[in-house]
């Protein structure tokens, strides 16, 4: 009988791919895939850019100087509130998705405990939200290339980077965005475990991200911006810089890595006493 009570792990393969299965993470996956290509025939049915000088400082205008500058704009051009959506979606139906197909209290009976049911689910979210972040980048980067060639950065006002160390720094940039989402996945884990609908907890993300993006533009509001979740949003932008600016990543890392502890843990308190019947 003891045997039968013995808690259950819950496999990390097992949990990926009850999360493929599901239909929003699928379509967040495919659309940062697919979305360079689509941004390449934007820019192919927008005809050339009307400037593609080295010392302009718009980066839209050197989108297709070269296959390393088309994958900074993509990164760019997505690795703000498009991320923070996809993370929305990811994180927002760990437990309300659960919930909402009455399968949750099934899952907990098996026995799983759950903390290490919560625990499992966020791992692979994270996973998938890395891969596709991931996936975005190098698909820009074999779009631009075969559209544009093998050069690196053009930096805006600045110099042409090698194709090498551009590669480097697009990683080193999508590493610093799967960053400033800590605060958006462990909000998303937050609301999933409190609501039991996915698209409700996913648009609590979406809505905290909207004003907090609101809020960090009034200058009144002075140095208290600092503490908004979004403040440090485009600090990944600093590794398509010259010189790279390492103090917003550090500082980005700093805010996400409290906002996640914080609302990780209210998260985990609120499961173990969350009623579930349902």
């Amino acid at each position: 009988m003891s045997a039968l009570r013995r808690p259950t792990r819950l496999p990390f393969r097992v949990e990926l791919a009850r999360q493929l299965s599901q239909w929003r993470v699928r379509i967040a996956l495919i659309v940062l895939a697919v979305l360079p290509v689509v941004v390449r025939i934007a820019l192919l049915v927008g005809g050339p850019p009307a400037s593609s000088r080295s010392g302009t400082t718009d980066l839209t205008a050197l989108a297709q100087v070269s296959g390393g500058t088309f994958a900074a704009f993509v990164l760019v051009l997505t690795g703000g509130f498009l991320a923070t959506l996809v993370a929305a979606l990811l994180f927002g139906d760990l437990i309300a998705g659960e919930a909402s197909r009455s399968t949750l209290k099934y899952l907990l009976t098996v026995p799983v405990p759950r903390l290490r049911l919560l625990a499992v689910k966020v791992q692979v979210a994270t996973v998938l939200l890395v891969a596709g972040l991931l996936a975005l980048t190098l698909v820009a980067l074999l779009v631009g290339v075969l559209s544009y060639g093998a050069g690196g950065i053009q930096v805006p006002g600045g110099p042409r980077l090698g194709f090498g160390d551009s590669v480097l720094r697009l990683l080193a940039a999508t590493g610093a965005a799967i960053v400033g989402l800590l605060w958006a996945a462990a909000l998303g884990t937050l609301l999933t475990v409190v609501s039991d609908s996915p698209l409700a907890a996913a648009g609590g993300v979406v809505l905290a991200s909207i004003l907090s993006r609101i809020l960090d533009q009034i200058p009144a509001l002075g140095d208290l911006r600092v503490v908004l979740p979004t403040h440090w949003s485009t600090a990944f932008r600093s590794f398509l810089e010259v010189p790279v600016d390492l103090a917003p990543p550090a500082d980005a890392l700093l805010s996400g890595l409290l906002w996640a502890i914080v609302l990780g843990a209210l998260a985990a308190w609120r499961f173990t006493r969350k009623d579930i019947s349902g």
